[in-house]
């Protein structure tokens, strides 16, 4: 992995992560931190196994990010709404 699929990976990341928090209905259901820790370390998965299926990492292009996003985003919503739905109601 080269270090611009890194960057990029990370500024994709910290983007969907928090793109993905403000969609979730429950808002506070995870911190703002773990939407953003979430959403790096998914797009460094989906960099990864790109890789892993034969994708050049030297030229991430715009399917790259678009997968890094994609990927990133729906595991921040699903991580968000399946802790929405575990807390207590008061």
């Amino acid at each position: 992995m080269t270090v611009s699929a890194l960057v990029s990976a990370i500024v994709v990341g910290l983007v969907a992560g928090a793109l993905g928090r403000l969609a979730v209905p429950v808002r506070d259901a995870i911190p703002r931190w773990l939407a953003l820790v979430l959403g790096v370390t998914a797009a460094l998965l989906a960099t990864i196994l790109a890789v892993l299926v034969g994708v050049d990492a030297r030229n991430i292009g715009l399917l790259g990010v678009v997968g890094q996003a994609g990927f990133a985003g729906l595991t921040v919503i699903l991580v968000a709404t399946v802790a929405g739905r575990r807390q207590p109601s008061r």
